[in-house]
């Protein structure tokens, strides 16, 4: 029983209460308030705001919930019109940072028990080196034709550079430090990738096969860049590689690939939102069972919301109509099983929405023909003002049009997790969702093919 208590103690201490540190010397700032920031995927976490004391010595505390921390952080001189700080890497491990001079620099600030900014300027460094010959080489060799033996002598040296490009990002994978780790992360950001090519689209599939097979989530989740990464690499499937199929591959190595439930619901909650803006409904419904099935999304908020409201193949909310005449009377309900009609296609808009507009315009265009085809239109406004609302609607060659006048927070945007218009479901007669659609020209194709 001893030894059980001494074992629980040890733990304890150990476990629960680590204690991580960064002692801090900045006298010339005495008296200055400060943010000390640490990041967590799409946030910043603020886990200190202090003062620094009159000798300005200080120390900017890990809290056990973060502890042993391992990323990058921001340290802000806040309250001034000056401003000022540090972005800087943590190893996971203690270290001291000290600076006499008023105006702090890469020359005059010390850093102690682990290098925290040099060593990432110094790699920074090399391989801007590294890339500027290669491209000053390649613009070169656009001013010979190949049967110069300048050209071949370029080519060889081109060449020399890719080799040499290639021992640096070795090198980085067999350097510990984090900041070998963030330098590929920062690459992205700029658009370069782990291999050098003079090839647009080479570079495009390169950063891609980063992104899904090489790095580190972990790493990317504490790095400041998440939200960013996610962006470029959404933008980069849908303008680029622009396949689908490849997507949901690609899609389902990252999702085997983070393990942590936190960093995944973070990931799917930005890639559903960027989906969702660039109204790749499809693409979301092509994952959909891959995200409900990993078991690893701690909550379906927001724009998620999407994977268990209102997804192809799932029985569509009924409508909730809101009575406008007599705002003292209930809400009526139009279940959607009972709509009367072969199809019907639901568009979620509002008036002076520049897309919208285009889509209702498409819609009346083609209506004789949709209506041809058994398909029922109903329209769910997300105006505010009843003037606005009934402007919009008179123009509209088909009669089912509602309105509650609760923007895109109203109940029937909620229940089909409608982040933004115009959006579109295609039920059935029986009011199973069918089709999610996002322009009149998607339609029109469907339309043909059944």
């Amino acid at each position: 029983m001893k030894h059980k208590l001494i074992l629980f103690f040890v733990l304890f201490c150990t476990g629960n209460f680590y204690s991580q540190s960064i002692t801090m010397e900045f006298p010339s700032f005495a008296g200055k308030a400060y943010d000390f920031i640490i990041f967590q995927g799409s946030k910043q976490e603020t886990v200190v705001q202090d003062t620094i004391p009159a000798n300005g010595k200080f120390v900017l505390k890990i809290p056990a919930l973060y502890a042993p921390y391992t990323g990058m952080s921001r340290w802000l001189i806040t309250g001034t019109a000056e401003g000022g700080g540090l972005d800087m890497a943590i190893p996971g491990y203690d270290f001291s940072v000290s600076c006499s001079s008023k105006t702090p620099d890469n020359d005059n600030i010390c850093y102690t028990g682990f290098d925290s900014v040099n060593e990432l300027n110094r790699l920074n460094a090399k391989q801007q080196l590294i890339i500027d010959k290669f491209e000053a080489l390649s613009n070169v060799t656009k001013l010979y034709d190949k049967q110069y033996l300048i050209y071949k002598e370029i080519e060889k040296e081109k060449e020399l550079q890719i080799q040499a490009y290639d021992a640096f990002q070795k090198e980085l994978k067999q350097n510990p430090n984090f900041n070998a780790r963030f330098l590929p992360i920062v690459n992205l950001t700029k658009g370069i990738s782990h291999h050098l090519t003079e090839d647009y689209n080479q570079k495009a599939l390169l950063v891609n096969e980063y992104v899904t097979q090489i790095m580190s989530f972990d790493d990317l989740y504490v790095s400041g860049h998440w939200q960013g990464i996610i962006q470029s690499w959404v933008a980069l499937q849908l303008n680029v590689i622009n396949d689908k199929e490849q997507f949901v591959q690609d899609f389902t190595r990252i999702s085997n690939r983070i393990t942590n439930p936190a960093h995944y619901t973070d990931f799917i909650g930005k890639l559903t939102y960027y989906l969702t803006q660039y109204g790749k409904d499809d693409y979301i419904d092509a994952i959909a069972k891959k995200v409900l099935g990993s078991g690893k999304v701690n909550e379906y908020s927001g724009s998620m919301a999407v994977y268990l409201k209102a997804m192809v193949g799932m029985k569509a909310p009924n409508l909730v109509i809101k009575n406008n005449k007599d705002p003292i009377s209930s809400n009526s309900i139009l279940p959607t099983d009972q709509l009367n009609s072969k199809y019907s296609l639901l568009l979620f808009y509002k008036s002076g929405c520049g897309p919208c507009e285009i889509t209702i315009e498409g819609l009346k265009s083609h209506y004789e023909q949709f209506q041809k085809k058994g398909i029922k239109i109903i329209a769910i406004s997300a105006d505010k003002e009843e003037l606005v609302f009934q402007n919009t609607a008179s123009q509209f060659l088909w009669k089912n049009t509602y309105c509650d006048f609760e923007g895109t927070t109203g109940i029937n945007f909620k229940n089909y997790a409608v982040m933004g218009t115009p959006t579109m479901f295609l039920l059935n007669s029986k009011g199973i969702i069918i089709e999610k659609i996002a322009t009149v020209e998607q339609l029109l194709v469907w339309s043909k093919n059944n």
